[in-house]
């Protein structure tokens, strides 16, 4: 079941006795918690403190959560009980026939009237390869609860749309390319856009747009707008831009290592494509995909300028000599700046 599959049947009677939510995309999860607290257990905020229950199935057995299920309460009609980290509950081998997915089963098949299961489990992710294989043994596991919803990440398109949508709800006019940009530096996290679009909605006011600058001050990753300057400035072999973008990057107190490091990244990225023979950002953005790696357009934009300015064997060299600016800046007492301007020579020669 999708999240938006589970807030259209949660609203429809009756509920069903357990639910389980898989995945580590935190903006969906809250939106769905929120909706099952309010079917279960109303708008009254006293109904809520009796009725919602909360266990750590890493510290409490799934067992203990079952009798508590069990055991009727005095002060609530209605209850909402919560096993957090659900993966913890799972055995060290699944098998057939599980002692604990078995207790559970026949709980549900004789639940506690009034009572609602809620077993979640954010530590895994269902774009990462390895984590897909233990969010199937969960869905596995959790196969006897009724209604399972996994919780994938949104992608870059699906984040910037979902940001658009919030963003007029928030009445709040963001300029779009920093809207978009903005939506690349928190790598499409929704629930981190969130909170960051409703910081902007209160500076705002709903009086006027809010501009990229705006975005940089407000916005702490935004901050490393000047960083992907930097990139673009080396993309185009502009040794001017690039040593003006060094020297402000200079005064704000840049780790070089790290800058380093992200520009490395793109040029092997470039180097890869340039293997691939992609020669537009659609290709490169294809050759990615198909290789199970997700790349905004603006990244694949700056992959494709950097593979057309470069020949394989400058791409090749510049990849070395960043490895060396590297190794350099980690030396005892290095001078940071002779090191930077040296690299951004070699790379726009």
């Amino acid at each position: 079941m999708t999240p938006k599959q589970f807030l259209q049947a949660v609203q429809k009677p009756p509920l069903a006795p357990g639910y389980a939510f898989l995945g580590n995309e935190l903006f969906y999860r809250d939106h769905c918690r929120q909706a099952l607290v309010k079917a279960v257990l109303g708008d009254d905020a006293g109904s809520r403190d009796e009725g919602l229950v909360e266990f750590d199935l890493a510290e409490h057995s799934l067992d203990r959560l079952i009798d508590d299920a069990r055991t009727l309460s005095l002060f609530a009609s209605s209850r909402l009980i919560v096993g957090f980290n659900a993966e913890a509950a799972l055995p060290r081998k699944l098998t057939a026939s599980s002692p604990d997915a078995d207790a559970l089963a026949r709980y549900l098949k004789n639940p506690t009237p009034g009572v609602v299961l809620l077993f979640e489990s954010t530590r895994y992710d269902w774009s990462d390869r390895d984590d897909q294989q233990r969010l199937e043994r969960l869905v596995k596991f959790y196969s006897v609860v009724p209604q399972v919803v996994r919780l994938p990440r949104f992608t870059p398109e699906e984040a910037l749309a979902a940001t658009r949508i919030l963003a007029r709800r928030l009445n709040l006019s963001v300029e779009a390319d920093a809207l978009a940009d903005l939506v690349e530096m928190l790598g499409s996290d929704m629930a981190r856009l969130a909170n960051d679009l409703e910081k902007l909605a209160l500076y705002a006011g709903g009086e006027r747009e809010i501009t990229a600058a705006e975005i940089e001050v407000l916005v702490p990753e935004a901050r490393q707008r000047g960083a992907f300057e930097f990139s673009d400035a080396l993309a185009r072999k502009d040794r001017q831009r690039a040593l003006e973008v060094l020297g402000t990057l200079a005064h704000s107190g840049e780790h070089w290592p790290m800058q380093i490091s992200l520009v490395a990244g793109l040029f092997r990225q470039a180097l890869a494509a340039k293997e691939e023979r992609a020669r537009s950002v659609q290709d490169v953005m294809r050759v990615f995909n198909k290789h199970g790696i997700r790349i905004w357009p603006a990244r694949a934009k700056q992959i494709t300028e950097i593979a057309r300015q470069f020949s394989q064997a400058e791409l090749e060299r510049a990849v070395g000599s960043m490895f060396e600016a590297d190794r350099d800046l980690r030396q005892e007492r290095p001078d940071d700046r002779v090191i930077m301007e040296q690299l951004v020579v070699n790379l726009t020669a």
